[in-house]
């Protein structure tokens, strides 16, 4: 019996916040190891500071092999199968880290929990590249922001009363009642199938273009926008702290900082997100950009939080906005590919340009960060700028 349109508008509703709940729990990897390896550390299984590099090459090449098979099995499950597996995989991941005795098995479990991270994100931002508009993929990743926030309160308040080891046991029961979410959901048959989408206008937005990029060259350079976004993002946060500690700001003061950048780059992908009824993608881009490269600026010149704000403000955008952008300048049948190649790019491009960064700022100077910043975002910007001119040629 063909859906009618209140139905189908109640369908639409339901399915967008399962998936906005479900990937509440993406955000629990990066956020619960920033507290757990303090644990680590004091029981002696990560003896020294660079251990944490290994764990963060590791957890970035197992995230990039999800990424990269995303298309391969989309031959034989479905999206949401694939994301509800990876949930899986991430619990399976955390377990066996709660139960590790020694620095390979926690290697190894962070590597597994990568695997599963990235093919839950690959999984739901390919889905959303097809379903859903650049809103709610901002909204979306807005959720992720609130699982990397809320997950190093759990494990810092389970380490307070008992220990990490308990910290991701806790962490996986949530896991489980989300699981048992996306359960329901499949076997209500909530989600969309195909290229097309049966939502209601009223939720999501269908944008046609007449001709798609479809040169191998234009795919190339949609991954190397990822690649720099990648690394942008987690050298900025994470040696932002070491450069302005090395000009006498205190560590009181540089600990607020990262705290500040994720709590702007939550304020604005809501901030974007409502925006994009009005605004197109490119421009939310360009605006991005803009922001960042002002933030970085201010940090420069002045070492001052309102610089890490404004840099998380403009970075909070362009990860969801490009994967929903994709949608625009590609051709449907190859979304699931080039969105799970976007997430690999993504993830490789943390772990090489964080560690080519970590290289150059221990061999030249810590000051070298922020001009390391302005050029990654200004490649970002070149590559998306470069796309959009062949597809304003093209229309």
């Amino acid at each position: 019996m063909k859906q009618t349109t209140e139905q189908v508008k109640k369908r639409s509703i339901g399915l967008l916040i399962v998936i906005l709940v479900s990937y509440f729990v993406v955000g629990f990897p990066d956020g619960s190891f920033t507290v757990s390896w303090l644990g680590m550390y004091d029981d002696g299984l990560i003896s020294t500071i660079p251990h944490t590099g290994y764990i963060l090459v590791a957890y970035s090449v197992l995230y990039t092999l999800a990424g990269i098979i995303l298309a391969w099995l989309t031959r034989f499950l479905k999206l949401q199968t694939i994301y509800l597996i990876g949930l899986v995989i991430m619990a399976l991941g955390f377990i066996g880290l709660a139960l590790s005795v020694n620095f390979a098995m926690i290697l190894i479990f962070i590597a597994i929990y990568g695997f599963g991270t990235g093919a839950m994100a690959s999984s739901m931002n390919s889905y959303m590249a097809k379903h859903f508009t650049t809103r709610h993929n901002n909204w979306m990743h807005c959720f992720w922001g609130g699982g990397a926030t809320v997950s190093p309160l759990i494990m810092g308040h389970m380490m307070n009363i008992a220990d990490w080891r308990r910290g991701y046991l806790v962490i996986v029961g949530i896991l489980a009642l989300v699981a048992i979410l996306l359960l329901i959901s499949i076997y209500k048959k909530m989600w969309i199938n195909g290229d097309t989408t049966d939502l209601s206008n009223n939720v999501v937005e269908t944008v046609v273009k007449k001709r798609y990029l479809s040169k191998k060259w234009h795919q190339i350079i949609e991954v190397l926008t990822f690649f720099f976004l990648g690394g942008t993002d987690y050298t900025l946060v994470f040696f932002t702290g070491a450069a302005l500690m090395a000009r006498g700001v205190s560590g009181e003061d540089v600990a607020l900082f990262s705290a500040v950048y994720y709590v702007c780059m939550t304020i604005g992908r809501i901030f974007f997100g409502w925006m994009a009824k009005w605004i197109q993608e490119v421009p939310i881009v360009r605006i991005g950009c803009l922001l960042a490269l002002i933030g970085i600026g201010v940090l420069y010149f002045t070492s001052n939080i309102v610089g890490m704000a404004i840099t998380g403000l403009g970075l909070a955008p362009l990860l969801p906005t490009l994967v929903s952008d994709t949608s625009n300048r590609f051709a449907p049948r190859t979304i699931s590919k080039l969105v799970g190649y976007e997430l690999a790019a993504f993830g490789a491009g943390i772990a090489v340009l964080f560690f080519m960064t970590s290289l150059l700022l221990e061999h030249v100077s810590l000051e070298m960060l922020f001009p390391l910043g302005v050029g990654f975002v200004m490649l970002v910007f070149t590559c998306n700028e470069t796309l959009e001119r062949v597809m304003r040629s093209n229309s």
